[in-house]
């Protein structure tokens, strides 16, 4: 056999000893992938609360952007999943915004007040998670807390309207005070002094700095992040006088009903979750295709290659056996 062929047989085997740890390398890559998206447990419940359901909504985001996802080249039902995820995601984004600035301005108050937020209480069939309640000297303040990206208007009739998005507050409103009230009504049966003095007072709060809300719904304040002490200690508007103790005790019992954050599904399902797999395991899938169509040329080239040379090989001997022959 001569040395061209003999090199020709080394350039192959070195090219399918490649290929093949290339392939190895993508299916390893693959497992990896269906590991990682499996450690992630996405769906391992089917109810999260608010911070737990952000976590997973940005993780099923950074999943497409981490591998690659050409959004262009996926399903028109795929993409409205995904803009279903980005919008929650995004609404409870800025929802945990607003209440954190929520929280912060009650700091600001330092003891002045007690607060508590997101407070789930269960009364009868109403169960209600309170954005923010504010127990000060004044009274008791229920608090819808608003964070919206975009200005918004609030009608006589109680319609909120920013951007694209509406929303009843009067609803809102007398679910969440009519809750409050009768809890603290229940709670004080047996002190009727005390029960006296009970109002809920309910309080909109614009939480979006660089927002405006234009408010023609005259029942209920609406007001800025930086207005809302100056809200709560209107001692004219407000005839709550209550004593610290007082202040102490209605918070402590409050805090005694507290249930555990409402839970909530996400806006995916299994479905989904397996076509965001598809889809995030199609850039090693297609490797893996190329790499396998390359090493069947190659082995196919070396089963060619090693026919020819036994070929050579032998009419080889058979010149050798006619030489001997004579």
């Amino acid at each position: 056999m001569d040395n061209r062929l003999n090199e020709e047989k080394d350039t192959l085997l070195r090219q399918i000893a490649k290929e093949k740890e290339e392939l190895s390398y993508i299916n390893k890559e693959i497992k990896k992938r269906k590991d990682h998206i499996r450690s992630l447990h996405l769906l391992e419940e089917n109810r999260y609360d608010t911070e737990c359901a952000r976590r997973q909504y940005n993780t099923l985001l950074h999943l497409l952007k981490k591998y690659h996802v050409n959004m262009d080249a996926v399903t028109e039902e795929f993409k409205k999943a995904t803009r279903s995820i980005h919008d929650s995601n995004q609404g409870l984004e800025f929802g945990q915004k607003g209440e954190k600035k929520a929280a912060q301005a009650i700091e600001l108050l330092g003891d002045k007040v007690l607060s508590l937020q997101n407070l789930r209480l269960k009364y009868n069939n109403l169960d209600i998670e309170h954005d923010l309640v504010i127990i000060a000297p004044t009274g008791i303040f229920s608090v819808e807390v608003k964070n919206k990206r975009y200005n918004g208007s609030i009608s006589e009739k109680g319609i909120l309207k920013s951007g694209s998005h509406s929303e009843n507050l009067i609803e809102q409103i007398r679910r969440h005070t009519n809750s409050l009230s009768r809890h603290l009504e229940e709670i004080y049966k047996k002190q009727p002094q005390m029960k006296k003095k009970l109002h809920v007072y309910p309080i909109i709060l614009w939480a979006n700095d660089h927002s405006t809300v234009k408010d023609y719904f005259k029942e209920v304040p609406v007001c800025y992040i930086n207005r809302l002490e100056y809200e709560i200690f209107k001692k004219e508007k407000y005839k709550g006088h209550f004593s610290r103790n007082e202040m102490e005790d209605i918070c402590s019992r409050l805090k005694k009903r507290r249930q555990k954050n409402r839970e909530y599904p996400l806006c995916v399902d299994k479905q989904y979750l397996e076509e965001l797999t598809e889809y995030c395991l199609q850039e090693p899938k297609k490797e893996l295709e190329d790499a396998t169509r390359l090493l069947r040329i190659a082995e196919y080239d070396l089963r060619m290659l090693d026919k020819k040379i036994e070929r050579r090989e032998s009419s080889l001997f058979s010149r050798l056996g006619s030489m001997f022959g004579h």
